[in-house]
């Protein structure tokens, strides 16, 4: 595949850059990131400025003015970037505010009855960066995070990987933390006992959760990719797929990382690597056995899951970074289409068939966000902390609702 112009590439570096430092404290870091979840009867978001809202499902979108964490009046919890998780009724989630280089994280749990805290102190705090979503299992809260800016803690890791107990009925308590010689701002996620997780060293780890043999917290294997890993990766058929940033996508084969151990880093029998020309932040999405993921240039491609073959001629193209996971519809007439985020302005369409171009969703403002597909609508959260709900079938705005107070935009 054709490599872009060393300026056009630097641009892209530096760009990227400046995104990621934004992220972790050298600069102010703003929020916006954080995906509308569908659960039940209402549609959830993080605003960007650290409330936890709500909108209905049954009365054509109406704003929750109701339901809402932090209370309308009090401190929010800082920017959000990580998308809320929802766990029968209860709420996750974690944010981070920075001073500077001095950074403050809170992980929260609510009630999805009346959005009260179910930890009696409220928040679990840290004095660090958690940039990712948070994963759950169980009573098990899971996230990664930067290092730890606490004078007590005088080990050598720079980030590492916690797993809380959310006991309901008392605080929260640290049940191990797995420790790693670089920041954490992807997203765990689990699978059949084990988290997976990368972090900027380019190294993704896995860890057991020790449910049944006291091995909580110890590292099972490794792999070594070419540069950081960011992306929330994905686990499907025994496959775990994910890219980092150096231009590079792979597929490992779970059952063999697991009997060749933390040493077996090269790719083997099933396993395969695909070279692109961007980094990759967005999750992967596997829609009808065809695997989708865009880089931070704005390709969007589609892959063979087994291979890592190019099923389109070319790859799709949207202006703007892709850092928000894409959204499979069924288009009329047309087969299965693909909603693909745009981080500078608009959400762009493009056929499974073949990645023609199609009409887009006029979002008006950057979105990186992943999108969600509920039925006929699309939603979407952009970065002007606006929650657009569009009708799929003429991608006409049905609504639009600020995410922090529930005006309309």
């Amino acid at each position: 595949m054709k490599r872009p112009r060393p300026l056009l590439l630097g641009m892209l570096i530096s760009l990227s850059i400046f995104v990621l430092a934004a992220c972790v404290g050298d600069l102010n870091p703003d929020g916006g990131w954080s995906a509308p979840v569908v659960s039940g009867d209402h549609v959830y978001v993080g605003a960007k400025d650290g409330r936890i809202t709500r909108l209905s499902l049954n009365e054509d979108g109406r704003f929750d003015t109701g339901w809402g964490y932090p209370p309308v009046g009090a401190d929010t919890l800082g920017p959000l970037y990580g998308t809320p998780r929802i766990n029968g009724d209860r709420v996750f989630g974690a944010a981070y505010d920075c001073d500077n280089l001095d950074c403050d994280a809170q992980v929260y749990a609510l009630s999805t009855d009346d959005a009260s805290s179910l930890w009696p102190e409220g928040t679990f705090t840290l004095p660090t960066s958690i940039v990712g979503a948070v994963a759950v299992t169980d009573d098990t809260v899971l996230f990664g995070t930067a290092g730890i800016n606490d004078e007590l803690d005088i080990g050598d890791a720079e980030g590492y990987l916690y797993a809380l107990d959310t006991d309901p009925d008392a605080n929260p308590r640290v049940r191990w933390r797995f420790a790693t010689d670089a920041s954490i701002w992807g997203t765990p996620v689990v699978s059949d006992g084990v988290v997976y997780i990368g972090d900027l060293d380019g190294v993704l780890h896995a860890v057991s959760l020790g449910e049944s043999d006291g091995s909580a917290g110890q590292e099972i294997w490794n792999f070594k990719a070419g540069g950081a890993i960011v992306s929330e990766p994905l686990i499907t058929n025994g496959k775990i797929y994910f890219g980092d940033f150096s231009d590079t996508f792979y597929a490992l084969d779970i059952a063999a990382r697991e009997s060749g151990g933390a040493s077996s880093n090269a790719l083997g029998f099933g396993e395969w690597s695909f070279d692109s020309d961007g980094w990759f932040w967005a999750t992967p999405l596997i829609h009808e056995n065809s695997l989708y993921v865009g880089t931070l240039n704005g390709n969007f491609y589609a892959l063979n899951p087994d291979t890592g073959a190019e099923l389109w001629a070319n790859p799709g193209k949207v202006v703007g970074q892709i850092v928000g996971k894409a959204a499979a519809f069924d288009e009329v007439g047309k087969g299965t289409a693909l909603a693909v985020p745009s981080g500078e302005d608009n959400i762009g369409v493009f056929s499974a068939v073949n990645g023609a171009e199609l009409n887009g969703f006029a979002s008006e403002g950057g979105v990186k966000s992943s999108l969600v597909v509920d039925g006929r609508f699309l939603y979407a959260h952009t970065t002007d902390d606006h929650l657009l709900k569009f009708n799929i079938a003429d991608r006409k705005l049905f609504t639009c609702i600020d995410a922090e107070n529930g005006g309309a935009c």
